[in-house]
């Protein structure tokens, strides 16, 4: 990964930066595809936030993103994978992706996230391997497998 990237822990004071980014990125998308009632999302992120199973991602010393993964019985989950939009485009998130993929495919099981049906991200993860294997209502379910994987 670029010596410019890092990825620190989550702390709860990550809260703001995290909420503002959760918002600034989704609201967009998730507007395209049903009502987007901003007390709700607020509310429903304040509950979701989990920085013990989060890492900030840092650029030239800034925070710009944060991901939220976990390991399930079946592989790693990648619940939440953000970016600051002034900061995408410019592989940043491939960078990131690519360190985190590497790091998980230690234990040769698949990696699982959702992703909006709108959401562009979805072309990243394509480019990684990752496949569609189903739908929840306005988000598709996709899975990597490991290469060594039969």
């Amino acid at each position: 990964m670029n010596t410019r990237i890092e990825l620190r822990p989550a702390q709860q004071d990550d809260f703001a930066m995290a909420l503002d980014l959760y918002l600034t990125t989704m609201q967009p998308y998730t507007a395209e595809l049903m009502t987007w009632d901003d007390v709700k999302q607020r509310e429903s992120f304040t509950v979701q936030w989990k920085p013990e199973a989060s890492e900030v991602i840092v650029f030239e010393g800034q925070a710009i993103g944060w991901f939220e993964a976990h390991t399930i019985e079946t592989g790693t989950l990648l619940q939440q994978f953000f970016i600051a939009p002034e900061c995408q485009g410019k592989g940043i998130g491939t960078q990131v992706l690519e360190h985190l993929l590497e790091r998980w495919s230690k234990t040769g099981m698949p990696v699982f996230l959702t992703v909006l049906k709108n959401n562009p991200a979805r072309r990243l993860y394509e480019r990684f391997g990752f496949v569609v294997i189903g739908e929840v209502g306005v988000k598709f379910q996709m899975r990597r497998t490991p290469a060594n994987a039969c």
